[in-house]
Protein backbone atom coordinates (compact mmCIF):
# COMPACT_ATOMS: atom_id res chain seq x y z
CA UNK A 1 0.00 0.00 0.00
CA UNK A 2 1.38 3.42 -0.75
CA UNK A 3 1.28 6.63 1.46
CA UNK A 4 2.23 9.71 0.79
CA UNK A 5 4.59 11.65 3.06
CA UNK A 6 2.94 14.02 5.64
CA UNK A 7 3.51 16.68 8.00
CA UNK A 8 4.66 15.22 11.56
CA UNK A 9 1.93 16.45 13.66
CA UNK A 10 2.97 18.82 16.00
CA UNK A 11 5.98 19.91 14.16
CA UNK A 12 5.91 23.22 12.47
CA UNK A 13 7.73 23.67 8.62
CA UNK A 14 7.20 22.13 5.34
CA UNK A 15 9.45 19.38 5.84
CA UNK A 16 7.35 16.19 4.35
CA UNK A 17 8.29 12.55 5.72
CA UNK A 18 7.88 9.02 5.32
CA UNK A 19 4.98 8.57 7.99
CA UNK A 20 2.10 5.71 8.28
CA UNK A 21 -1.24 5.65 10.15
CA UNK A 22 -1.63 2.92 12.13
CA UNK A 23 -4.75 1.20 14.24
CA UNK A 24 -3.37 0.80 17.54
CA UNK A 25 -5.48 -2.21 19.25
CA UNK A 26 -9.30 -1.51 18.77
CA UNK A 27 -8.42 2.36 18.71
CA UNK A 28 -10.20 2.66 15.15
CA UNK A 29 -11.46 6.46 15.96
CA UNK A 30 -7.80 7.73 16.36
CA UNK A 31 -5.17 6.60 14.63
CA UNK A 32 -1.69 7.35 15.48
CA UNK A 33 0.69 8.84 12.73
CA UNK A 34 4.19 6.92 13.07
CA UNK A 35 7.29 7.90 11.51
CA UNK A 36 9.27 5.26 9.94
CA UNK A 37 12.55 5.38 11.69
CA UNK A 38 15.02 2.94 10.18
CA UNK A 39 17.60 4.18 12.72
CA UNK A 40 15.17 2.77 15.73
CA UNK A 41 15.39 -0.70 16.84
CA UNK A 42 11.84 -0.31 18.77
CA UNK A 43 8.57 0.61 18.03
CA UNK A 44 8.43 3.56 20.62
CA UNK A 45 5.10 4.74 21.74
CA UNK A 46 4.15 7.46 23.76
CA UNK A 47 2.95 5.75 26.98
CA UNK A 48 -0.45 7.33 27.73
CA UNK A 49 -1.33 5.21 24.68
CA UNK A 50 -1.51 2.12 27.21
CA UNK A 51 -3.19 2.79 29.41
CA UNK A 52 -5.75 4.32 27.27
CA UNK A 53 -6.33 1.36 25.64
CA UNK A 54 -5.67 -1.41 28.94
CA UNK A 55 -2.33 -2.89 27.64
CA UNK A 56 -1.11 -3.57 30.91
CA UNK A 57 2.50 -2.79 32.03
CA UNK A 58 2.50 -4.00 35.27
CA UNK A 59 6.23 -6.27 35.52
CA UNK A 60 6.84 -5.07 31.91
CA UNK A 61 10.52 -4.69 31.74
CA UNK A 62 12.07 -1.31 31.51
CA UNK A 63 15.07 1.15 29.94
CA UNK A 64 16.29 4.42 30.01
CA UNK A 65 16.43 5.66 26.86
CA UNK A 66 17.67 9.01 24.89
CA UNK A 67 15.00 10.27 22.10
CA UNK A 68 15.67 13.74 20.67
CA UNK A 69 17.39 15.17 23.83
CA UNK A 70 14.48 13.89 26.33
CA UNK A 71 15.48 11.33 28.52
CA UNK A 72 11.77 8.89 28.61
CA UNK A 73 11.70 5.47 30.11
CA UNK A 74 10.33 3.33 28.27
CA UNK A 75 8.42 -0.40 29.52
CA UNK A 76 8.33 -2.83 26.64
CA UNK A 77 4.95 -4.69 26.15
CA UNK A 78 3.77 -5.99 23.06
CA UNK A 79 0.18 -4.93 21.87
CA UNK A 80 -2.01 -5.76 18.58
CA UNK A 81 -1.28 -2.82 15.47
CA UNK A 82 -3.07 -2.42 12.04
CA UNK A 83 -1.02 -1.34 8.80
CA UNK A 84 -2.58 -1.12 5.83
CA UNK A 85 -5.43 -3.36 6.59
CA UNK A 86 -3.39 -6.12 8.00
CA UNK A 87 -3.30 -6.58 11.95
CA UNK A 88 -0.05 -7.65 14.13
CA UNK A 89 0.98 -8.32 17.41
CA UNK A 90 4.00 -5.93 17.14
CA UNK A 91 6.56 -4.99 20.50
CA UNK A 92 6.52 -1.91 20.97
CA UNK A 93 8.26 0.46 24.05
CA UNK A 94 5.57 2.85 25.90
CA UNK A 95 7.80 5.84 26.90
CA UNK A 96 6.96 8.24 29.76
CA UNK A 97 7.22 11.27 29.13
CA UNK A 98 6.50 11.46 25.66
CA UNK A 99 6.84 14.99 24.46
CA UNK A 100 5.92 14.21 20.48
CA UNK A 101 2.81 14.24 18.53
CA UNK A 102 3.80 11.36 16.56
CA UNK A 103 4.82 7.81 17.66
CA UNK A 104 7.75 5.76 15.84
CA UNK A 105 8.02 2.57 14.09
CA UNK A 106 11.22 0.67 14.43
CA UNK A 107 13.20 -2.37 13.14
CA UNK A 108 11.43 -4.87 15.53
CA UNK A 109 8.42 -4.01 15.25
CA UNK A 110 7.59 -2.99 11.89
CA UNK A 111 10.58 -3.08 9.61
CA UNK A 112 10.70 -6.96 10.45
CA UNK A 113 7.53 -7.53 9.80
CA UNK A 114 6.84 -5.65 6.11
CA UNK A 115 9.06 -4.78 2.74
CA UNK A 116 9.27 -0.72 2.84
CA UNK A 117 10.20 1.31 -0.18
CA UNK A 118 10.85 5.10 -0.16
CA UNK A 119 10.80 7.85 -2.70
CA UNK A 120 11.49 10.87 -0.64
CA UNK A 121 12.31 12.81 -4.61
CA UNK A 122 8.72 11.67 -4.95
CA UNK A 123 7.15 11.93 -1.45
CA UNK A 124 6.12 8.77 -0.78
CA UNK A 125 6.59 5.14 0.39
CA UNK A 126 5.36 1.50 -0.20
CA UNK A 127 4.09 -1.15 2.64
CA UNK A 128 4.06 -4.82 1.92
CA UNK A 129 3.44 -7.80 4.47
CA UNK A 130 6.97 -9.60 4.68
CA UNK A 131 9.20 -11.51 7.20
CA UNK A 132 9.21 -14.48 8.75
CA UNK A 133 7.29 -13.11 11.91
CA UNK A 134 4.72 -11.17 9.26
CA UNK A 135 2.24 -14.13 8.11
CA UNK A 136 1.49 -15.74 11.47
CA UNK A 137 0.92 -13.11 13.77
CA UNK A 138 -0.61 -10.81 11.01
CA UNK A 139 -4.58 -10.57 10.48
CA UNK A 140 -7.16 -8.92 8.31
Amino acid sequence: MRFDFLELPGQAGALFRPVVPVQFEDLEEAPQFCLVDTGSTANRFGGWLAEATGVDLAGAPETTVNLGGVMTTARHARADLTIAGLRYDAPISFCDPWPFAFNLLGQEGFLRFFRVTLCAAQGWLDVEPEGPGAKPGMRS
